[in-house]
């Protein structure tokens, strides 16, 4: 397949894989950027609307694809199969590993131009700018996770299975 442009390697997913690719793109590129910057580049909202369209998706793909599974012609290239264990697996990692290896933490908040950690209503903490942005940064790595496994789950799953 050489020479075959972008828009060729994406001509034979199915809209259900392409809903989950540029939700997989999204979520990268959200994580990169945490990494990257230290900071977290969307609101606590815009998070749980990634995981929201992800679980969806997956919803959507059970619902719509049924039928069994087409192991003898899945819309799985090679480059799909990569990217989409990439992202269950790293997806799953990045919001799992935090879960079980650090200590429970409250929400971060920044009120009267101060940084703190509250924990049921309670001021654990205060924080500087930086441990605060990191602390964004690592809860929003955590949501894209999420958002990512399903969503490379979501892109494996419809490739497999029979359209109706």
């Amino acid at each position: 397949m050489t020479g075959a442009g972008p828009s060729l390697l994406i001509m034979g997913l199915v809209p259900l894989q392409r809903a989950s690719l540029v939700v997989i793109i999204v979520d990268a590129v959200v994580i990169a950027f945490g990494f990257v910057t230290g900071s977290a580049l969307l609101p606590r909202p815009a998070n749980l609307v990634l995981a929201v369209i992800s679980m969806g998706l997956l919803v959507s793909t059970v619902v719509l694809a049924r039928g069994g599974y087409n192991f003898e012609h899945p819309t799985l290239p090679a480059w799909a199969v990569v990217v989409g264990v990439i992202a269950f697996f790293g997806g799953a990692f990045l919001f799992a590993f935090p879960l079980l290896t650090e200590p429970a933490s409250g929400s971060f908040e920044h009120e009267n131009g101060k940084y703190q950690e509250v924990e049921d209503g309670v001021v654990v903490r205060e924080l500087t700018e930086e441990q605060y942005d990191a602390g964004r940064a690592a809860g929003q790595r955590g949501a894209a996770g999420l958002a990512l496994a399903f969503a490379g789950g979501t892109f494996l799953y419809a490739g497999i299975r029979h359209r109706k």
